[in-house]
């Protein structure tokens, strides 16, 4: 394989996140809140909303505030505040910082981010709060070109489109090879790549 076609295979980065799901022994403090998605940008989980109301099995969702609920908070960290890195740069460093980050403090901030978010409501995160999962996910959605750290590159000079490029009787196929962090994107590389080999 080519240095060149290396290269671009390598420039990729994937973003890491961290999924959190935390079992409420129930749901009046959250739905006092009036809403069921809550972006908090300068707190350790950007994301906090409630879990998805699926019936699965013998799951039921909550039928009321009484019920227990689950919320789903997603994090992705950023470790350079002041914008001195790349974003490619930061996702690197993000992904070493959930590798280095034990149990105990995500914890620890999962009950500071929901006392914060809802202790005016009657919110108590000691007695709420039943359980808590944490999913690391450090290597997590392909990495799309971004405008303030890449180039423009002309159409098939992107390094995911140079990467991508047939090697002998090897076809790549997935969302990085798209640049797209989408399912549909994955679908496309995978269609692309069974023409290659047909």
């Amino acid at each position: 394989m080519s240095e060149r076609q290396k290269e671009g295979l390598d420039y990729g980065v994937k973003t890491p996140f961290v999924y959190a799901s935390v079992l409420l022994e129930n749901g009046r403090a959250f739905g006092k809140l009036g809403a069921t998605f809550f972006q908090c940008p300068y707190d350790t989980f950007q994301w906090v909303s409630a879990g998805p109301t699926t019936t699965v099995g013998g799951y039921e969702p909550p039928r009321g505030p009484d019920d227990p609920m689950v919320l789903l908070l997603m994090h992705s960290p950023m470790t350079d505040p002041k914008g001195t890195l790349t974003a490619r740069e930061q996702l690197r460093l993000g992904r070493h910082k959930i590798y280095a980050t034990p149990f105990a403090d995500y914890e620890a901030e999962i009950r500071s981010q929901l006392q914060g978010l809802m202790g005016a409501q009657g919110f108590n995160h000691e007695k709420d709060i039943r359980a808590i999962t944490v999913n690391r996910i450090p290597h997590g959605y392909a990495y799309p070109y971004l405008a303030l750290d890449d180039p423009e590159w002309e159409k098939g000079q992107a390094p995911h489109e140079i990467g991508r490029a047939q090697f002998g009787r090897i076809s790549i196929a997935n969302s990085d090879s798209e640049a797209i962090p989408l399912m549909d994107a994955a679908f496309d590389a995978a269609w692309r790549a069974v023409e290659e080999q047909t």
